[in-house]
């Protein structure tokens, strides 16, 4: 029987965003009382734009060489952080996140051409449209949903520009802990670039986790999931 890798491709974010957002999921923790919240931990949460499922040698290899392609081939988009929302909504949410504001279509823009290069080495259209967004917590399952007044009035969000640092293949291994996410392959932006083609320093792109290095457990899987 082929061995299969469960994989999915996403937009990661550098590390003083994830500091931001952890000081943000804190706030939010504190004011669950009653409610049965599981949260992303800080250190994995990513911008999900293509979700494979299981894939076998030759699927993972050409899903490899499409985020190969990209590698150095693209700048920084020009993006910031936007307001708190949930899935399916405010009244009953399920899945709590923060928005990501895209003004020129950027974001969107490195989104679709990475999509495009899976689609030319074989695979078909993503079956979810992306949709820019930083999951922070689920509800569990069969618990009940948090009052979304008292979780998030007064709060203050992150402001400023959020730093897509890589496109990334991930391999996510099912435990009952949770999946733990290796990165298979990473494609980084153009030497120099930074957001609007400014200069940057390269040191400060590098995601954490290099190829093979597992970098958490969470699960991934809503519209696009961040």
């Amino acid at each position: 029987m082929a061995e299969l890798t469960r994989t999915f491709a996403a937009l990661t974010i550098g590390s003083e965003d994830r500091e931001s957002i952890a000081r943000l999921s804190a706030a939010m923790r504190e004011r669950q009382s009653g409610t049965d919240l599981k949260w992303v931990r800080p250190e994995i949460i990513h911008l999900t734009f293509r979700f494979f499922g299981d894939l076998d040698r030759k699927q993972l290899g050409k899903a490899s060489d499409a985020i190969r392609s990209l590698d150095r081939d693209f700048a920084i988009p020009d993006v910031a952080y936007g307001e708190l929302g949930a899935f399916p909504s405010k009244r009953r949410p399920q899945v709590i996140w923060l928005g990501v504001v895209d003004p020129r279509g950027e974001l969107a823009a490195l989104a679709a051409r990475a999509d495009m290069a899976i689609r030319r080495v074989g695979f078909g259209a993503a079956d979810k449209p992306f949709v820019a967004h930083l999951t922070l917590a689920r509800v569990g399952r069969g618990r009940r949903s948090p009052a979304w007044d008292l979780l998030t009035d007064g709060l203050t969000t992150p402001n400023g520009p959020l730093r897509i640092t890589s496109v990334t293949l991930f391999k996510s291994d099912l435990r009952p802990q949770g999946p733990l996410y290796t990165p298979l392959e990473v494609a980084r932006p153009r030497e120099g670039t930074g957001v609007g083609g400014t200069a940057v320093d390269e040191k400060r792109l590098r995601a954490p986790g290099g190829p093979g290095d597992q970098i958490g457990t969470e699960k991934e899987g809503e519209p696009a999931d961040g």
